[in-house]
């Protein structure tokens, strides 16, 4: 499958959004998200998270130095100052979450393609590419889609007894085998994981509209977002 990957060919990039992704989502719990905007003490926990990952990459590649530097002082500069801009902006959650993640990928992007040379990291892109990809369709897919899609959530007594976090594994794994489906060029097999997720579902659809309208949605969305991340990564 060839897409954007086949035409941004630079592991620095994909290396440094792996360090975003680890250190925005996968080290960042939605407890210290809510809090870094009120307490300074979590939001410099949070900027040690983000500093980890760009070390290890500093040490690795000691020509990305600056470069992890001026990653770490504009995130830090960006969550200091994203409460007061979406006070004075009034901005919703869904734009606030926006206008983060657009400046934080820019900025590396713009230093990568613009001030860093080409080289080689220890891991071949290939690889890059898919840990990028895996950890996309992971926990920042499910949380965009719970911030685009929250209006739309069923009430609670539209909701059925599932275990906690059920719902977000299963999406991760539909996500997984649909990337694994594009690789392997079995487009058909796609259409099976979407029947199969019904048939388990098929009780709660056909007996209470809102879920059903808020499983179609969370599932198409679910099957968009995997080939698009496939698009950008594989």
């Amino acid at each position: 499958m060839t897409g954007l990957s086949s035409i941004v060919m630079s592991p620095y990039l994909i290396l440094l959004l792996i360090c975003h992704l680890l250190s925005d989502y996968y080290f960042q719990s939605q407890k210290m998200a809510d809090r870094k905007d009120r307490d300074k003490k979590v939001l410099g926990l949070h900027i040690l998270y983000v500093a980890l990952p760009l070390i290890v990459v500093s040490l690795c590649h000691l020509d990305l130095w600056w470069i992890c530097l001026i990653i770490l002082l504009t995130h830090a500069g960006i969550d200091y100052s994203k409460p007061w801009v979406q006070k004075q902006w009034n901005l919703t959650t869904s734009w606030t979450f926006a206008l983060d993640q657009f400046l934080h990928i820019g900025i590396i992007t713009c230093l990568v393609l613009f001030g860093a040379k080409n080289g080689t990291t220890y891991l071949p892109l290939d690889s890059l590419n898919l840990i990028f990809y895996v950890l996309l369709v992971g926990k920042p897919t499910n949380i965009v889609f719970k911030i685009l899609f929250a209006k739309y959530q069923p009430t609670m007594e539209d909701k059925m007894d599932t275990i906690t976090g059920a719902g977000s594994m299963i999406g991760f794994l539909e996500r997984l085998i649909i990337g694994a489906c594009l690789v392997y060029g079995q487009f058909a097999s796609i259409g099976l994981v979407f029947t199969a997720k019904s048939i388990a579902r098929y009780n709660k659809i056909s007996e209470n509209p809102a879920f059903a309208e808020y499983y179609l949605i969370g599932s198409l969305f679910s099957i968009l977002s995997a080939l698009l991340a496939a698009w950008l990564c594989l």
